[in-house]
């Protein structure tokens, strides 16, 4: 007999990975009070008796070890090798104790000569929540793991943005924030980029990763470790969890559907602020304010021309144009990569004479002026013969003692690509204030209404920072205070709601400072790993995980003309067309000339280009009244823009491994052309009728289908039914008239 005291039950067992078969048997009594134990599994319970987890009995569900890493690192691009100097799998279960509003298990993990006890405690939050944490005895453990039971057809989604897997079931993947590589496995650029910089980067490989995951169980798991970590779904049976530090501590939600995952999950990290309403017309992302550029047929061009007449061009066939983003506001850089930017942050006045009064006069075209910045501070390139670049913001900073350190306490000087830069230490709240002074100065004061807050991943794994942190745990934390450092300088500068920045790195709870995302630096292709192709896994994926407003560069952004890297790399005019046909089913339009501006073909390259930007430009401005109302869902209940099929048909198992077609709300099915040379789409159509948008033919749903897709006319269908269809079909309609 067991003995029972209370609410307490003591329940003396052994079980290590080798061992199967019946472990636990529990009182009837006792089922239903917070746990169940049926089987080889124990089942943590929550709304209607449905488990919230489940720990699989016939092998150990905690594990622990002693490990050391080495990291290498070049240009963000971060390279991990673990060695395991001693593993805890032996777990011994020792006593359970279960009452109405917490459970908590203890025992002892063991193998040669690793030891610890652990205390493993779950709080019953609601029914539809239930936090927990997982701590050890022994302070030497740095891996921690967790084992939740799964079955065959469970399928699992998230982890904030990636590029390359939509479906999570089988995979492998590690999350730590980083550059996202040139390629990602396309060949034979990825083999060029980690043959001569190591920075190919891979299938995992993300700017904005994030520990959640909801399942097609209707649960939704959140770790709110900062470490490095990895989530392996490879196995039938179960999903392991692992970081590397002592203990683990997370949420979890269930619910009737994955929409409402998505709530409760952004209830607890952020949600985006609403957009104000310039941010629905074109972003128009020029350079060039300099005195005399070549331009547009050999014509030398003065100060402000050349952004002018591209206004002017865009303009004269009906680009609605609310905003002129110009990144080089302070000052253009040429390098190696191509056009960079001087990253001190302040308007140039060789390319930008009075640049506030320029942004005043745009300002009276109902046409607002963003810019950029991003958290390092350039220092000059000894590398370079008669390098004239200074940077007085980089040299106060360093008097000041603002600058991250390395491990033997000097300001940290990193290698980017182009130059040698330091990075500002967020952690350090008289820098992060001294930074925000720089935001509210020099860029909102004189009129930039938003800006690409850039970079946020290149923190050194090594790095020491002001609060006593290494970059080991501060790491993914530092694009979060990134984007807290943006949000505040426009809170106290009085302009929340008035001001966008839109961040690409990220971790948990950056979408309660960002006010919008991008998907970062692709290559200016059509491939399927870094090009127009992964964009949508980047958009759909991340959404799942609360980056609400996302978007792509139309065009992409990295141009390769090295030989070194295997090969030459620039956008073509498909590239262009197709980009800006998809785009215009996101919620920012926005183009980006580049990182070498000359060899692509721009927006306004030619009249072709010019009219086909204006054509969808005023599609996607006719989807305005459709945006805001998916705008109030993103900041009421967190929902993304841009969906996966899966969230809004979450019964139909054909949605799960869809990768590249997406939804804008819940009436609007995107299905673009990714590979070059097609003039046909296949895609799947889910239940019920599908008007194409652009030419009113109908497909009736539930099927796979090829449909017509020329350049000019993508296939973007409306839901036949659907709440916003009518007046979708109407808008654009009036809109091409």
């Amino acid at each position: 007999m067991k003995k029972v005291l209370s609410t307490i039950l003591f329940l003396n067992l052994v079980y290590c990975a080798s061992t199967s078969g019946e472990l636990v048997q529990l009182d009837k009594k006792f089922q239903g009070s917070g746990f169940n134990h049926a089987g080889n599994k124990l089942e943590i319970l929550g709304l209607a008796n449905k488990p919230f987890v489940v720990f699989p009995m016939d092998k150990a569900f905690i594990l622990a070890a002693i490990g050391k890493e080495k990291v290498k690192e070049n240009l963000a691009s971060y390279h991990f090798k673990d060695s395991i100097g001693s593993s805890c799998y032996t777990q011994k279960v020792e006593q359970v104790k279960s009452s109405a509003k917490d459970m908590e298990i203890t025992g002892s993990l063991s193998s040669g000569e690793c030891n610890t006890n652990y205390t493993l405690k779950i709080n019953f939050i609601s029914p539809k929540e239930i936090n927990f944490q997982l701590s050890f005895s022994n302070k030497n453990i740095n891996r921690s793991s967790i084992l939740f039971g799964s079955e065959k057809s469970e399928q699992f989604f998230g982890l904030g943005e990636q590029f390359t897997h939509a479906n999570l079931k089988g995979t492998n993947p590690f999350l730590f924030t980083e550059e996202q590589g040139i390629g990602r496995g396309d060949q034979p650029i990825t083999f060029g980029a980690n043959l001569t910089e190591g920075a190919g980067g891979n299938e995992y490989t993300s700017y904005a990763p994030i520990p959640h995951y909801i399942s097609t169980k209707n649960i939704s798991v959140l770790f709110d470790n900062t470490t490095y970590s990895k989530f392996d779904f490879q196995e039938e049976d179960s999903v392991k969890v692992s970081f590397w530090e002592n203990g683990l501590k997370g949420t979890i939600w269930q619910g009737s559907n994955p929409y409402e995952l998505i709530e409760l999950y952004t209830a607890k990290t952020g949600r985006n602020p609403e957009l104000p309403d310039w941010a629905y017309g074109t972003w128009f992302g020029a350079q060039g304010g300099e005195i005399s550029v070549p331009a547009f047929n050999g014509k030398e061009l003065k100060k402000y021309e050349k952004l002018e007449k591209i206004i002017d061009d865009a303009e004269k066939v009906g680009n609605p144009i609310s905003a002129l983003w110009i990144q080089d506001w302070c000052g253009r850089r040429i390098t190696g990569f191509g056009d960079q930017l001087k990253w001190r942050w302040y308007a140039d006045d060789e390319m930008y004479v009075d640049l506030k009064s320029f942004i005043a006069k745009m300002n009276k075209r109902n046409i607002k002026v963003l810019g950029y910045i991003n958290s390092f501070l350039a220092d000059t390139n000894e590398k370079l013969k008669d390098d004239k670049f200074k940077n007085p913001q980089l040299e106060e900073a360093k008097l000041k003692g603002y600058l991250v350190k390395n491990s033997e306490g000097n300001d940290y000087r990193i290698r980017t690509v182009g130059f040698p830069a330091y990075l500002i230490d967020l952690s350090n709240p008289d820098a992060f204030k001294w930074t925000k002074d720089i935001i509210k100065k020099n860029m909102i004061d004189i009129g930039l209404s938003g800006w690409m807050a850039d970079f946020g991943e290149w923190l050194p794994y090594d790095a020491k920072m002001f609060n006593g942190e290494t970059g080991k745990s501060y790491h993914n934390k530092y694009p979060v205070e990134w984007a807290r450092l943006n949000r505040e300088a426009i809170q106290e500068a009085k302009k929340e709601g008035q001001i966008v920045f839109f961040s690409r790195a990220g971790y948990t709870n950056s979408n309660k400072y960002s006010t919008a995302f991008w998907a970062g630096d692709q290559m200016v292709t059509l491939q399927e790993q870094d090009g127009l192709a992964s964009t949508v896994v980047g958009l759909t994926s991340s959404g799942i995980s609360g980056l609400a407003i996302n978007h792509s560069d139309i065009g992409g952004y990295t141009t390769i003309l090295n030989p070194a890297m295997m090969g030459k790399y620039k956008r073509t005019k498909e590239t262009l067309l197709r980009w800006i046909e998809m785009n215009a089913f996101t919620p920012i339009y926005r183009t980006h000339e580049g990182n070498k501006p000359k060899p692509n073909v721009q927006a306004y390259t030619d009249e072709e280009t010019i009219k086909f930007f204006a054509k969808f430009g005023k599609i996607h401005f006719a989807l305005k009244d459709y945006l805001k109302s998916l705008m109030t869902e993103a900041k009421t209940k967190g929902y993304p823009f841009v969906r996966a099929t899966y969230l809004n048909y979450p019964q139909d198992s054909n949605t799960y491994n869809l990768k590249f077609q997406f939804m804008l709300g819940a009436d609007v099915l995107m299905l673009p052309v990714v590979k070059s040379g097609d003039d046909t789409v296949e895609g799947y159509f889910p239940a019920g009728e599908w008007i194409h948008l652009l030419t009113g033919e109908t497909v009736n749903g539930g099927v796979f289908k090829e449909v017509n897709a020329p350049i000019g006319t993508p296939a973007v269908y409306v839901r036949k039914g659907g709440a916003w269809s009518e007046r979708i079909l109407n808008s654009v309609k009036s809109s091409l008239k």
